[in-house]
């Protein structure tokens, strides 16, 4: 995998949002100020590769026309998700909890993914029972997922919905089903070992 490939898009939003923060929130930006900013501030390369890309520059073009404060919000909220997803990646862990304590996944779902990829299921559906919350298997080879704090289990669903590792559906009573999505499981492959030969 090309390295270039893999910071650009961090690359491109940081230098966005960089550019945004300069900027006065009266301002006016544009794609043409943006790519001069690029210019004398020696990103080249990324300038390069924007004119290089007729969809990156309409997007950009769209993003640097919405007020200044939407954009910084925007911004603010990857920099959140990202850090969220960084928190389940070993090597990437530490320091997404020194910058953004407040933005990890928990142990318990970190936990819930890990044992959905391991279940073989496609979803679970939330039940409510007397004695408490119960996550069952549709499909699979086990019968259900243990919550291991039941107090949060509602919150670190919601926080999987948010992030797109899972996403959320009803079934005809209504109750709660949770679908595990490629971003989850892959997420939960990068936390894993991999076994050489």
């Amino acid at each position: 995998m090309d390295p270039t490939s893999v910071t650009a898009l961090a690359t491109v939003l940081s230098l966005i949002g960089q550019f945004v923060s300069e900027r006065r929130a009266s301002d006016q930006t544009k794609f043409n100020d943006f790519m001069a900013w690029l210019a004398e501030t020696h990103h080249d390369e990324v300038r390069s590769l924007l004119e290089s890309n007729v969809r990156s520059t309409v997007s950009i073009k769209a993003l640097l026309n919405e007020q200044h404060d939407a954009v910084l919000q925007k911004l603010a909220s990857l920099d959140q998700i990202l850090a969220a997803l960084a928190s389940g990646v070993p090597g990437f862990d530490q320091l997404s909890h020194a910058l953004r304590p407040d933005a990890g996944l928990s142990v318990q779902a970190l936990s819930i993914l890990e044992q959905f990829e391991e279940s073989g299921a496609s979803k679970v559906e939330l039940i409510e029972c007397d004695d408490g919350l119960e996550l069952l298997c549709i499909g699979g080879q086990v019968r259900g997922i243990e919550l291991r704090d039941e107090r949060f289990a509602e919150d670190d669903l919601r926080t999987l919905v948010e992030l797109g590792l899972l996403r959320l559906d009803y079934n005809s009573r209504g109750d709660h089903l949770f679908i595990y999505t490629r971003a989850a499981s892959e997420l939960v492959r990068t936390r894993k070992p991999r076994r050489l030969g």
